[in-house]
């Protein structure tokens, strides 16, 4: 009796578990759904519905006009594997919104309005492959912003307006096989920026404000010569490492070297001791200090001889020396000057 009434109370159980998870034919206003590849579509919103079946796989809301999202949006749907937010208004993304989604595998936030993103807003996202934030309007990117995402083998910041990256931006990403950082605004990547992707397979660099002029493009340089297979000119996947051009040149980043560079203005060792601000200063004071001590000292000097010839010549007068004598001394110039005006 008692192993009847388990398998019955089992039985429910399960038969209102399934009911309510399988419940595709009440689906969101806006939305269709699709109950076999357990996924929702929605068209024409202006915010996220709060009733999207909570065991959705994928769900699509692209081209739609949502300007802002509640952080609470996506809560309760942690069977999500796909997100597309792709053509909407977008101007951020609320701190928290994603914190529920951790077996998130792709997610699209391509062609909004994103002009920053919150510190820490990908961080519960530990199974992301696919990550694209292009064309949208970031500047920077928040320190370790990508540190969680170990698993992401595609990131696409492609046609932002970013003008440089956090130090170790790219440090955790070490299964990442296509990166995208074409028509952006950066002048250089932090040293050693690359060196942790050993995956990495397809890179894009064009059309960014490469600074050739500057030391600090020396280490991009440097990585394109010996990564030259992985520089690509679009996902069209054509090879072109000469493609990377310096800004208002059409020279080839990775011809810059630390000889060639140093003729642009990148000084040495050395040079940099000899002309930074410092010692140069410091010649400066010199130069500054002999013309000061130089006419002093002379002054002086002048001074004390005067002074000891006056008091010579007063000695010859006194003493009654020979008119003979004073003209010979006289010959030594201040003695001249001195002892002929006083000549009694």
């Amino acid at each position: 009796m008692e192993r009847w009434f388990s398998r019955i109370t089992m039985f429910w159980m399960l038969f209102l578990g399934e009911v309510q998870s399988q419940d595709w034919t009440k689906c969101s206003t806006g939305c269709t759904c699709d109950g076999n590849k357990m996924s929702v579509t929605c068209n024409g919103l202006k915010n996220v519905p709060n009733d999207i079946q909570k065991d959705a796989k994928k769900l699509d809301l692209k081209y739609n006009s949502l300007s802002k999202l509640s952080p609470t949006a996506f809560h309760g749907l942690n069977k999500l594997t796909i997100l597309n937010l792709w053509g909407n208004k977008l101007q951020t993304l609320p701190a928290g919104i994603f914190k529920e989604l951790k077996n998130l595998e792709t997610l699209w936030v391509t062609d909004n309005k994103l002009q920053a993103l919150p510190i820490g807003v990908f961080d519960q996202l530990v199974n992301l492959a696919d990550l694209r934030l292009n064309i949208n309007q970031l500047k920077s990117l928040p320190p370790r912003v990508f540190d969680s995402l170990t698993k992401l083998t595609y990131l696409s910041l492609g046609s932002n307006q970013l003008q440089s990256l956090p130090e170790g931006v790219f440090d955790k990403l070490t299964q990442l096989k296509t990166l995208h950082l074409l028509n952006n605004q950066l002048r250089s990547v932090p040293d050693k920026a690359f060196d942790k992707l050993s995956k990495l397979e397809t890179i894009i660099l064009a059309d960014n404000d490469w600074d050739c002029e500057s030391c600090d493009i020396l280490y991009l340089s440097q990585w394109i010569r010996g990564n030259g297979e992985k520089i690509k000119t679009s996902n069209a996947g054509y090879t072109d490492p000469d493609g990377v051009t310096c800004q208002g040149t059409m020279e080839s980043v990775n011809k810059i070297t630390k000889e060639n560079t140093f003729q642009a203005g990148c000084p040495t060792t050395t040079q940099q001791m000899a002309t930074s601000p410092a010692s140069t200063t410091t010649t400066e004071t010199m130069t500054v200090r002999e013309k000061q001590t130089k006419p002093r000292m002379k002054i002086f000097q002048e001074e004390l001889f005067s002074k000891a010839s006056i008091f010579f010549c007063q000695v010859i007068f006194t003493q009654h020396v020979s008119l003979v004598v004073i003209h010979i001394l006289a010959e030594i110039p201040l003695l001249h000057i001195v002892c002929v005006v006083r000549k009694p």
